[in-house]
């Protein structure tokens, strides 16, 4: 039961009897379940927030836990909210609101990430800053290329500059960030899929391979390629040609970049993203491999730099060849939208190193110190921090905590924030895009948000468009249910609607 709040202040005078008579009094009142939603029952959301109350404790008999908070955006005044709404969740993908907001705030909605390609002597080095979306194939795509079109940019700076060959070796500088690829407190099953890709200052193609396969003669093995082409990887080919219509699959193998492919191709198929071990030397494997096919030999060998080029983290001007940039616009969109894992690391990462780095220290970018930026952000933002747990930036640990009073204050702050304008337009629209383009297909566009799944944990949180007019800010949270996440997304979207239908305004 939760504590009753709003004890007398006078105890001492009171007469055994009288106490007997009060707790007797109190064992009358009908039991209220953890999480269940506070209201004033003058209040004229009284009717919603009992509607709210069973729709979102309507599973409470399974062991799920749910914490909830709605507030009108206009005036901040909270319409409904569970007595929990303080007391820390498990956020999922919704820990990604937080570096979203922080990297925004903390760098400005022009700021671009640079990925730097330089010659010192016979080598050519690559120098990262933590950009995530180098070599990205949705961001290539909407920009009309391939993930190898930066590297036919680089192929062709270096042929404008008379050079074919290089004749030391390619130096990868990814010390931007730590090298610490995958947070220890991921789980062992998530790490050889797309989502657990290891987070380092250089990124290429998400740090994943692409294999697709095409029949090849009927019975034989299918033919397949990969993107990008590099040459440091073991494909195991056990596909076979024709047969039923089973979608192929692939599966990475411990010990290096090394994939089996399996099962009839009959059509051509992309197959699931998978990640590779060390990626500044995937990234360096794939320029070199590229920049072979255009006539450029490197004869030398791909290591990684044991410090900057000439000392610093940016090469000097006069041995810069080219320059890649990512607006962090793109990289907010890909962060929220479809709940991409890599770029809310590296972000997190990357705003940790310049958030140390204008406090004076020069150390790499860390997930401790991406939770230092974090945490001065919700500061300033005057947003309780304190039950507040970051572990990673994605979500994907189980050792992140936020509340729902967190989530929602955040959303309100910044709604009214410089820089609103490219953080809601980052969040996944219902009915329309990203995670959210299945839910709400009846209401398209009315809802904006960020989702969440782990096991035993799902999240959503975001700002719904009501029949009324004001706009709502909420965030639901689930955990500690087990089994499929569907019966309570179902909730979420079932409160979500109740407030968009039925919300009316305070009247003044």
């Amino acid at each position: 039961m939760i504590p009753i709040h709003n004890k007398p202040r006078h105890t001492t005078s009171l007469s055994i009897t009288s106490w007997l008579l009060i707790i007797t009094m109190l064992c009358l009142l009908p039991a209220c379940s953890w999480g269940q939603g506070r209201r004033d029952q003058q209040s004229t959301h009284h009717d919603l927030a009992q509607k709210l109350d069973t729709v979102l404790h309507a599973l409470d008999d399974t062991g799920a836990i749910v914490s909830a908070r709605f507030i009108e955006l206009s005036s901040g005044n909270v319409i409904y909210q569970t007595d929990n709404n303080d007391y820390p969740f498990k956020p999922a993908s919704n820990m990604k609101l937080l570096i979203s907001a922080t990297a925004l705030d903390h760098f400005g909605a022009d700021h671009t990430f640079k990925t730097y390609l330089a010659i010192d002597a016979d080598n050519l080095w690559i120098i990262g800053t933590g950009d995530p979306a180098t070599g990205d194939p949705v961001i290539a795509k909407d920009q009309g290329g391939l993930p190898t079109t930066l590297l036919d940019q680089w192929a062709q700076a270096l042929k404008d500059r008379g050079i074919t060959e290089i004749k030391g070796d390619l130096v990868y500088d990814d010390l931007a960030l730590d090298a610490y690829y995958l947070h220890p407190t991921w789980n062992l099953d998530d790490l050889p899929h797309w989502y657990a890709a290891p987070v380092s200052g250089l990124a290429f193609n998400d740090n994943c391979v692409d294999i697709t396969v095409t029949p090849a003669e009927l019975g034989n093995p299918a033919n397949y390629t990969v993107m990008p082409p590099v040459q440091n990887i073991t494909v195991i080919n056990n596909t076979i040609s024709g047969g039923e219509d089973h979608a192929p699959v692939i599966v990475k193998l411990p010990g290096g970049n090394i994939y089996e492919i399996s099962g009839p191709v009959t059509k051509k198929t992309k197959l699931k993203s998978k990640p590779v071990e060390n990626p500044g030397e995937f990234f360096a494997d794939a320029l070199k491999t590229n920049l072979k096919s255009h006539g450029i030999e490197i004869l030398g060998n791909i290591r990684r730099a044991d410090t900057h080029l000439a000392g610093q983290p940016i090469p000097p001007k006069e041995k810069t060849v080219a320059i890649h940039e990512s607006r962090i616009e793109d990289i907010l969109a890909r962060i929220n939208k479809p709940s991409q894992n890599l770029f809310a690391e590296m972000l997190c990462k990357a705003t940790g190193q310049d958030f140390q780095r204008q406090l004076g220290k020069n150390e790499p970018g860390s997930w401790l110190n991406g939770k230092f930026a974090i945490k001065a952000f919700l500061k300033k933002a005057n947003i309780n921090a304190h039950p507040l747990v970051v572990a990673d930036g994605s979500g994907l640990s189980h050792n992140n905590r936020v509340t729902t009073k967190m989530i929602s204050s955040l959303l309100l702050h910044m709604h009214n924030h410089p820089d609103a304008v490219v953080f809601i337009n980052s969040l996944t629209l219902g009915g329309v895009d990203g995670t959210l383009r299945n839910r709400f297909t009846d209401v398209p566009g009315r809802v904006r948000g960020k989702t969440g799944y782990i096991s035993g944990v799902r999240a959503l949180s975001g700002y719904i468009e009501t029949d009324a007019g004001p706009t709502v800010i909420f965030s639901i949270l689930y955990n500690q249910f087990s089994g499929t996440a569907k019966p309570y997304e179902k909730l979420q979207d079932q409160a979500v609607i109740l407030v968009m239908r039925e919300y009316q305004p305070t009247k003044k």
